[in-house]
């Protein structure tokens, strides 16, 4: 959108497009060092996922500007990137970059649309383990995994894919073996936030009973790199690509 210049600092996570790498990033995503942040003397600070809620609140009472928006689904992304595009008088650049998701969204819906039939895929954003190097600072301690929720359950069927159901702008929730087994996908695909494409998928695989899954026994276990599922912008568009590209290969 042409904002790059005005940045002074990131999250820890924030790393689209390669520029972004270059800015300062400040470490974690919702446990914010606020006397670093206030350092940075930002005119104000932009936050886009629930997670973050908590700490919007926690800025406002430090007196930090702030705006928040907490988008669930394809078409509340859309409007969130337009919103962004007025605050900072570049609507027509944001414009754009809505009109490219849906443009490409469409070629991959278009390409689905031929597949032979959906298969049944279950996502998981969320490990049931404790906290590792591997999976970042923001990864909490679960009980239970995490079905992904949110836009994911819509760019699955929009990849040609039967997602768990979960209802698209639904939250992610916790999920028991048993219900994934009801469920019984043809695919899983690993996409827990943080880990970036290292997960170990064999974490989820060696689970106690999760042997029992017909996606495990076939080795129907998929890692994405989260940041093409988990984040509302332009590289849903890659989460898409991948679960057809995964789709495809499992149907020919």
């Amino acid at each position: 959108m042409g904002m790059g210049n005005d940045i002074v600092c990131t999250d820890q996570f924030s790393n689209f497009p390669d520029d972004a790498r270059a800015i300062p990033h400040l470490r974690d995503m919702v446990n914010i060092d606020t006397s670093a942040l206030r350092g940075f003397q930002p005119d104000i600070v932009v936050l886009g996922t629930s997670i973050q809620k908590r700490l919007a609140e926690k800025l406002k009472t430090e007196d930090f500007a702030v705006l928040f928006e907490d988008p669930r689904t394809l078409q509340e992304i859309y409007a969130w990137i337009r919103s962004l595009g007025a605050v900072f008088d570049c609507g027509r650049q944001a414009e754009s970059v809505v009109l490219g998701m849906q443009q490409s969204i469409n070629e991959v819906k278009k390409k689905a649309a031929l597949l032979p039939r959906r298969i049944r895929v279950y996502i998981e954003e969320w490990p049931a383990i404790a906290p590792s190097a591997s999976l970042g600072a923001t990864a909490g301690t679960h009980d239970l995994p995490y079905a992904s929720g949110n836009w994911v359950p819509e760019i699955a069927r929009i990849a040609g894919c039967h997602p768990f159901p979960v209802n698209a702008g639904d939250l992610s929730s916790a999920v028991t073996l048993e219900q994934v087994a009801a469920f019984d996908p043809d695919m899983i695909v690993i996409s827990w936030c943080g880990a970036g494409s290292l997960a170990d998928k064999a974490l989820l695989m060696e689970r106690p009973e999760w042997g029992q899954l017909r996606a495990v026994q076939s080795g129907a276990v998929r890692v994405i790199d989260d940041s093409f599922l988990n984040r509302p912008g332009p590289r849903l568009v890659e989460g898409a690509r991948h679960l057809y590209g995964w789709a495809f290969e499992m149907l020919h």
